[in-house]
């Protein structure tokens, strides 16, 4: 596994997070949570699985990401759920930030950027638009869910 100083996605565990969601097509935003559970396999895998859940919306998005070939500074990934087949990308690492990209597949692509805060939250944007150029915005964040006892 990579050396990296980041919790999110590269240790086990659970995160929670908030924010809005907006769409190009539309002037109005939707609160979102979401939910992440990260697990390192033994071949140095990492799966997690998002699940989204939008006001107003009564079904959740559940999204599989696999991570893999993760170095010092980039790392390779992957996404799927209902409506997408699997989608590759690639993502970078540094030192304040978790950024990656999915780009020229048919019908998906976009990105999403974690910038990591002094107390251990991220705060993320993601954009993604469709193949008629209709563009979905999120902007939120994210914190390390803590056990109660």
């Amino acid at each position: 596994m990579s050396d990296t100083k980041h919790n999110f996605l590269f240790q086990p565990g659970n995160w929670i997070g908030e924010g809005k969601v907006s769409f190009s097509a539309s002037p109005d935003e939707l609160r979102f949570f979401t939910r992440w559970v990260i697990n390192v396999t033994e071949d140095d895998k990492i799966q997690c699985k998002q699940t989204v859940e939008i006001q107003g919306v009564g079904e959740h998005v559940i999204n599989s990401f696999v991570i893999s070939d993760v170095q010092s500074n980039s790392f390779a990934i992957e996404l799927q759920n209902e409506m997408l087949e699997k989608v590759k990308g690639e993502g970078i690492i540094d030192p304040k930030r978790i950024a990656w990209e999915f780009r020229q597949h048919e019908t998906f692509e976009g990105f999403e950027v974690y910038q990591l805060s002094d107390d251990g939250e991220y705060t993320f944007h993601a954009e993604y638009s469709s193949p008629d150029q209709f563009r979905t915005i999120i902007d939120g964040r994210i914190w390390r869910k803590t056990e109660v006892k």
